[in-house]
C-alpha cells in the first residue's frame, strides 16, 4: 500500500532514520562533501543504568557518519546526540549519550550493516 510521505520528517526519507530530524544542510565546497547535521526527534532519554528517565541536556557531541552517496556526490552526515545528565542520586551514572537502534554508540555508518569501532 502507498504510505504518504508528507508527515515523515527528511530524515526518515532520505537516510531511513526514523526519529531523526534534519537541523541543517549546507552544499559541497571544493574538496568538501555535502554536510547533513541530523538529530533525534526525542526530547529525554532514559538512563541506561537505572533506567530514569531524563530530559536535563548536558552536552551536545557530534557523530560523523558514512551513508550511501546521495545522487553520485559524497555525504558527511553529522549526527548532533544529547548527553543527558542522569538525575538518579543512588545512580553510579552520572551521564549518558543517546542511543537508537539506526546508530548505536560508536556506530561509523548508517543502516543496518554497521561497523563498529
Amino acid at each position: 500500500m502507498h504510505k504518504p510521505t508528507f508527515d515523515v520528517d527528511a530524515a526518515s526519507i532520505l537516510f531511513n532514520l526514523p526519529g531523526y530530524q534534519v537541523v541543517s544542510a549546507s552544499p559541497a565546497v571544493g574538496d568538501q562533501p555535502r554536510q547533513v547535521i541530523v538529530e533525534t526527534i526525542a526530547s529525554e532519554g532514559a538512563c541506561p543504568s537505572c533506567g530514569v528517565l531524563s530530559c536535563r541536556v548536558q552536552a551536545r557531541p557530534v557523530q560523523h557518519v558514512k551513508d550511501v552517496p546521495c545522487g553520485g556526490e559524497r555525504l558527511d552526515v553529522v549526527v548532533r546526540k544529547r548527553r543527558y545528565a542522569c538525575t538518579e542520586e543512588l545512580c553510579p551514572r552520572r551521564s549518558f549519550t543517546e542511543e537508537t537502534d539506526q546508530l548505536p554508540v560508536r556506530a561509523r555508518v548508517t543502516g543496518s550493516s554497521q561497523s563498529r569501532v
